[in-house]
């Protein structure tokens, strides 16, 4: 068998349970049909004790699939994408530049080392001195404002997100809790009968929804935002990311590419980032979880997800995906 052949099957084995409907066009007869792509991440992403939202698109394509990926959730670190792009926006304007100096303590860095310490560690110090070079919380928002970028918000430094996720010294609280009953009211979302549904409900601030998130990463890959300088400079350092090895990257062959940033909170998991496929496209990757009962098992869903993503946008002949919803 080649391996062209082993790898399609493969990816069909693969697909099983909960479909979004295809369309009619697409549609096979019963005895033929074989469980869908929508099915398997659905079963995954609507398992457990916690919330997952999806959003991929295949940059070279445009074919997408989204899980609740209109539903915001915490960004955790994975903002510092959003930091990153603001200032090197700046450097192409000729506001900044990537060996301006900033002082840490008793150090001094450059702007390019607190962004390698930001998007590769996820420094939460290199990034709030980044953060503050810009001019705060409200620039990153009027960037991407600028951008187009809806459904992503930041309100807070990295610092104080920390510690608000921290809460007492003697306690951990999630970080998507809402924290005052003005909040709740702002964040909550309704069931049909007219209750909050736990599932969503959350302090609504530095929050994203997935469709955001790949906007954004698309459009940053895409060249439109940054000049072509920053650009392969920004994914270059995100390429060398070492947090979060079990997430995205944690099911995929080893030596596939990936340009990511996670982020994590309590009973937060995220990874974002363009995956380079076999059949020379670049897949644009938001995964966010919150709840469940661990780390390692938002972790796991994570990289489950993102393999199955993996393989079936690598496949070839097989019905096209389409955006879809959660229930």
């Amino acid at each position: 068998m080649s391996v062209s052949k082993w790898h399609r099957l493969s990816a069909l084995a693969l697909l099983t349970t909960f479909a979004l409907p295809l369309p009619l066009s697409a549609q096979v007869p019963a005895a033929a049909a074989f469980p869908t792509l929508a099915e398997q991440l659905a079963t995954i992403a609507a398992g457990g004790n916690g919330r997952i939202g999806i959003a991929a698109t295949d940059l070279d394509t445009g074919e997408s699939f989204t899980y609740a990926a209109r539903d915001p959730f915490p960004m955790a670190s994975t903002v510092k994408v959003a930091i990153a792009a603001t200032y090197l926006a700046g450097v192409d304007r000729r506001r900044f530049d990537l060996d301006q100096l900033y002082r840490r303590g008793g150090t001094v860095l450059t702007a390019r080392r607190l962004i390698e310490l930001m998007l590769i560690r996820s420094d939460n110090g290199a990034a709030d001195i980044l953060l503050q070079a810009v001019g705060g919380t409200q620039a990153v928002n009027n960037w991407l404002n600028r951008a187009g970028i809806r459904g992503q918000r930041m309100d807070r430094t990295i610092a104080r997100l920390v510690l608000d996720d921290r809460g007492r010294p003697s306690r951990r609280v999630a970080a998507n809790l809402p924290q005052t009953p003005q909040e709740v009211a702002q964040s909550a979302t309704l069931t049909d009968d007219g209750e909050v549904n736990p599932a969503f409900v959350g302090d609504a601030r530095d929050t994203s929804t997935p469709t955001a998130m790949v906007g954004l990463l698309a459009k940053l890959h895409q060249g439109v935002l940054l000049s072509p300088d920053s650009t392969r400079y920004l994914f270059e350092v995100m390429g060398r990311c070492v947090t979060g090895p079990h997430r995205i990257k944690g099911m995929l062959p080893a030596g596939t590419p990936v340009a990511h940033k996670t982020g994590t909170l309590a009973g937060v998991s995220d990874d974002v980032g363009i995956v380079s496929l076999p059949n020379g496209h670049r897949l644009a990757l938001a995964i966010f979880a919150k709840g469940m009962r661990s780390e390692w098992e938002r972790d796991r869903s994570i990289a489950q997800l993102a393999r199955l993503l993996y393989d079936r946008f690598s496949a070839v002949g097989l019905p096209k995906l389409s955006w879809g919803t959660a229930p």
